[in-house]
């Protein structure tokens, strides 16, 4: 059943990457490198980048996932749950992931910056749920924390 999973998870994990063409990629790492002052070096990472400073303005559908996702994570002892309670937190997470992205309807460039940032959370979680450790919680933590700076 898990080889299943996973494999089920990285072909949505990569159908919603090659979503985006790659100039629009082109086009995020060039804007990334010529606002990269404006963006802390654990930020630059991520590869976001801000609509004329402004924060890319997300559907309603994906605000409610992430915020249940937020929920959900930080409202967990991380620390009391290490191991088997952290993978199924991962778990929790991944279904909710797997939702958002059978319910997405957005175009444009938010939504491609959307990819650009799920190109850094989808793996996070995905390990969180295999490790159960409290590094790879850390790592999805990180993310969900970057997420209200760039996208709302």
């Amino acid at each position: 059943m898990k080889p299943r999973f996973t494999v089920i998870t990285i072909l949505i994990s990569m159908a919603l990457i090659a979503t985006c063409s790659d100039d629009h990629a082109k086009a995020a790492h060039n804007e990334t490198n010529s606002h990269a002052d404006h963006q802390s070096s654990e930020t630059q990472a991520v590869g976001m980048t801000l609509n004329n400073g402004e924060k890319w303005p997300m559907d309603e559908h994906t605000r409610n996932s992430f915020s249940e996702m937020e929920e959900v994570f930080f409202n967990a002892d991380h620390v009391a749950l290490e191991g088997k309670g952290l993978k199924q937190l991962g778990s929790d997470l991944q279904a909710d992931l797997d939702g958002l992205i059978k319910g997405c309807t957005m175009t444009g460039e938010a939504h491609n910056q959307l990819h650009v940032y799920l190109t850094g959370y989808i793996p996070a979680v995905q390990e969180l749920s295999k490790t159960g450790n409290l590094e790879d919680a850390k790592k999805v933590k990180h993310y969900l924390e970057i997420y209200d700076d760039y996208l709302e």
